[in-house]
């Protein structure tokens, strides 16, 4: 069952991102964190910077689980995959990822 749900919205900066994921995290029963983005006016690589800035700077504890199409989206997964954040090609095997991950 979701702990949460959050829009960031179009055209969100990795600041908002980072803001984001503090946010949702402070529900104790978050145990991962699903990302889907669809970036038209949003940048996926902005996105990436937010996830990237957010597991730094907040000592995630909990995995993220990130898929994410559109504009600058090969830059985005590749600066994730360079901090071993993981991303899926669909959305299917990604909530498959997220509910395996509630289900341990």
């Amino acid at each position: 069952e979701p702990a949460n749900f959050l829009d960031v919205g179009g055209g969100a900066k990795a600041a908002v991102v980072r803001s984001a994921l503090a946010i949702v995290l402070r529900i104790p029963r978050v145990k991962s964190v699903l990302i889907n983005i669809f970036g038209g006016i949003t940048r996926c690589d902005d996105i990436a910077r937010g996830l990237v800035e957010a597991r730094t700077k907040l000592n995630l504890s909990v995995p993220l689980v990130v898929r994410l199409i559109g504009t600058n989206e090969e830059e985005a997964k590749a600066l994730l995959a360079q901090h071993n954040i993981r991303t899926y090609p669909t959305m299917r095997e990604a909530i498959s990822q997220v509910v395996a991950i509630a289900n341990q």
